[in-house]
């Protein structure tokens, strides 16, 4: 448990000090600066995600299942990764020849998300292997390992004026070392496991395989993503950077109730639900349920209190009037915020009872919702449009998951 406790701890340091970069971001740079490396975080994230095509969910089985192929399989999924940094070049020019991103950032783009993703991986892989302290030191490394360093040298003015182009490099440096960390561990602990003589070869059926039963995790992942990203590209494409700038500020802070709720919530109190379930106690399944109901619910309303209150000092500390003026816009993203967790819930029990229908066609349709309301009314409405658009997104997909449920636990009962 302690060891739990630890782990959802640093996640939600790492978590908060990607928060607290982009608060303190949005003070030293101008807020079409804000607003372009907020589309520079939202982009790595989303394409995190299509290079790789969540095949973790099937090689991470088949790996378990397979001791003895354990080296040929984890090099056949490197080298499905690496088919998808060639394959996803063309969709990287759709960014910078339509200036979502200027063509600039390209090289470090590419280079950060590349280095990202192979340390994503190896988080992965040693969690799967319950080395839990070196998927830490990894993730510490991609987070706070560079985050704290360019604060304090931008503070103590080693740094000069903060730039895009300084903490790019910074990021980039944090994941290069990160992945360098995981390459010389291999070599030092795990040498003899890539010396012992088996022929290396391409194992297309195993691949056609994982292919195919990542799609459904992929397809699902990306509409969630959409819902949560698609609104700053609309923006950019008919307002311009500096209201994706004031948009993405408001959006960050009011993520902290998702960043706090996560972290004291699902991390820790799902993994024993899921268990219950699985053991198919009835009892205890509906203490846990009421239990998880309990403490989202309450954790919930506390951290929205304290963020609502919050806010004004920080908007005050920025000095800035282009994110005053549009203060309301993020009182909708705290709801946006309180709606999602709420979902979440709903999306946890359908998992523990294994409904993958249930919880993938509301995402699908929330999905399509959202790009059409985005396309259909920022134009018009401006980052109020967008920020509506998410809220009424997760709000259909409360309640879609939310009937599912209710429909499966009458047949339970």
């Amino acid at each position: 448990m302690k060891q739990k406790i630890a782990v959802a701890t640093l996640r939600g340091l790492s978590m908060g000090f990607k928060f607290l970069l982009l608060i303190y971001l949005s003070k030293e740079l101008a807020v079409d600066e804000y607003g372009t490396i907020n589309l520079f975080f939202t982009s790595i994230t989303f394409f995190l995600f299509i290079v790789g095509f969540d095949f973790y969910n099937y090689s991470h089985r088949e790996i378990l299942e397979n001791e003895e192929e354990q080296v040929g399989m984890l090099i056949n999924q490197l080298l499905f990764h690496l088919f998808c940094y060639v394959a996803i070049v063309p969709l990287l020019f759709v960014l910078f020849l339509n200036n979502f991103i200027p063509l600039e950032y390209g090289i470090l783009f590419y280079l950060i998300l590349i280095f990202e993703h192979l340390c994503q991986e190896a988080f992965r892989l040693f969690n799967l292997f319950n080395k839990f302290h070196h998927a830490n030191f990894t993730l510490f490394l991609r987070t706070a390992g560079w985050i704290g360093p360019l604060a304090v040298l931008n503070i103590t003015g080693y740094l000069g004026d903060l730039t895009i182009k300084k903490t790019l490099f910074f990021w980039l440096l944090g994941s290069v070392l990160s992945f360098m960390f995981c390459v010389i561990y291999v070599l030092a602990k795990k040498k003899q496991y890539f010396i012992q003589g088996q022929k290396l070869s391409i194992r297309w059926r195993w691949l056609k395989k994982g292919v195919r039963i990542s799609t459904p995790f992929f397809i699902g992942t990306i509409a969630y993503k959409v819902i949560e990203y698609s609104d700053r590209f609309v923006i950019d494409y008919f307002l311009g950077k500096e209201s994706v700038g004031v948009y993405s500020f408001y959006v960050n802070f009011a993520n902290i109730i998702n960043i706090v709720v996560t972290t004291l919530t699902f991390t820790l109190l799902v993994p024993n639900l899921l268990r219950t379930i699985a053991a198919k106690n009835e009892v205890e399944i509906e203490a846990k349920i009421k239990a998880l109901k309990k403490e989202l619910t309450r954790t919930t309303l506390v951290v929205i209190a304290i963020v609502s209150i919050s806010i004004f000092p920080v908007l005050s500390w920025l000095q800035k009037p282009e994110f005053l003026e549009s203060y309301p816009v993020f009182f909708i993203t705290v709801f946006s915020n309180g709606m999602l967790n709420a979902s979440l819930f709903y999306h946890y029990l359908l998992y523990g009872f294994k409904k993958d229908k249930e919880i993938f066609y509301p995402i699908l349709i929330s999905s399509v919702l959202n790009i059409l309301l985005n396309l259909l009314f920022i134009k018009a409405f401006g980052i109020y449009a967008a920020a509506g658009s998410t809220l009424l997104s997760y709000g259909v997909l409360w309640f879609l998951k939310r009937n599912n449920w209710l429909h499966i636990r009458n047949n339970y009962e």
